[in-house]
């Protein structure tokens, strides 16, 4: 099987080469990113693609070709390499091994036609047990063919400006394979649903930019990153930060943004933010848990669901990485389970009707409000 190898640090092409060499892969292509040529990125005999960058937002129009014209998998962002005969470089390669491997099954094993292009990235936490490694960025999607979008339902006829505080926030957690399911689940959902979303990826903090780039390319909504202070606004997406814990405040919805890391084995915590916002909003938040590795979100399941919130997860047969969403079912708090496409257009169902029965407005200027006694703001 061929693999092909792109890096802008010279040494890390050789080092990168001689671990795919070691797990008995064939390294096809072993160049930096002005070198590699169109032919090869489409290259249909190349099995996925190993991206190794120092400087991204210099590359930023080849990463924009490959998201858009490769069909085939990419390990996205290794960090620091260790020197080949190093001590370090064992343990390295251990987890190198594994996220290949599974990358390349993931490949072979699952179709997902709409899932064009899976953009990994992968960092965990220093020390922490190769038996629980954490997958920092999994799939991203193609941008070549796009879903349609849901209509906005006909009882939101006065939808609430963006910018106004968003009466339904709602928890997003993934990691491997998260970002491609989490693109499909946002490209369909229509403008002007009065919802926000808080979006908590296991993910390298270097390759923020990317996940909120490639998100954002064909959403009708507004990716941000939490702010210190902010509220989650209707129509944007908050993206949890990977270094710093949040607070939600249970009074306003506001988000806090700690200067102090998360504690257990992932980063972000997505049970955490599950709690934060199951106690901040109660039955006006939910959650939906992409594909993703490691048993993180099963104890926020229950706090979401103790605080009258539902708790959905992604169909196993069409995750990249079941286990995330297999914990939470076996806690037996999900209620509904559904491709990207069928969780977008659940949740529409039931913002819609949530809408409808607490929407005012008012006959002389036409301002809406929102009269819910669940809406604690």
């Amino acid at each position: 099987m061929k693999i092909g190898i792109v890096s802008d640090k010279p040494l890390h092409t050789n080092t990168l080469g001689k671990a795919v060499e070691e797990i008995g892969l064939v390294v096809a292509v072993n160049t930096s990113p002005d070198r590699v040529s169109d032919d090869e990125i489409t290259d249909e005999t190349i099995a996925a693609w190993i991206i190794d960058l120092a400087d991204e937002d210099k590359w930023s129009d080849f990463l924009d070709q490959v998201l858009d014209t490769t069909t085939v998998p990419i390990l996205f962002g290794e960090g620091e390499v260790p020197p080949f005969n190093s001590d370090e470089f064992v343990r390295w390669q251990k987890r190198f091994n594994k996220k290949v491997r599974s990358l390349l099954t993931t490949s072979e094993t699952i179709v997902i036609p709409e899932l064009k292009v899976p953009l990994l990235s992968s960092s965990v936490k220093e020390e922490q047990a190769e038996s629980n490694v954490s997958q920092k960025t999994p799939e991203l999607m193609s941008t070549e063919s796009q879903a349609q979008k849901i209509s906005l339902p006909a009882n939101i006829t006065k939808p609430l400006p963006k910018g106004t505080p968003a009466p339904y926030v709602w928890v997003l957690g993934a990691s491997l394979g998260g970002p491609g399911a989490v693109k499909r689940f946002l490209d369909v959902l229509p403008e002007g649903l009065p919802v926000g979303f808080v979006y908590a990826q296991h993910i390298d903090n270097n390759f923020l930019p990317v996940l909120n780039q490639v998100l954002g390319r064909h959403s009708a909504f507004d990716m941000k990153h939490c702010g210190h202070k902010k509220k989650v606004a209707v129509g944007e997406v908050h993206i949890v930060p990977v270094n710093h814990q949040i607070q939600c405040t249970k009074e306003e919805g506001v988000i806090f943004v700690h200067n102090r890391p998360w504690q257990g084995l992932y980063s972000p915590s997505i049970s955490h933010v599950m709690k934060e916002f199951a106690l901040c909003y109660g039955p006006d938040t939910g959650s939906i848990i992409f594909s993703g590795m490691g048993d993180d979100a099963s104890d926020g399941a229950n706090a979401m669901t103790d605080s009258g919130a539902q708790v959905w997860v992604q169909t196993l047969s069409t995750c990249a990485s079941a286990s995330m969403p297999e914990s939470v079912l076996g806690t037996g708090r999900s209620s509904f389970q559904g491709t990207p496409e069928e969780l977008a257009e659940k949740l529409v169902q039931v913002i819609a009707s949530r809408y409808q029965d607490a929407v005012i407005v008012d006959e002389h200027t036409g301002d809406v409000s929102i009269d819910d006694p669940i809406y604690p703001f």
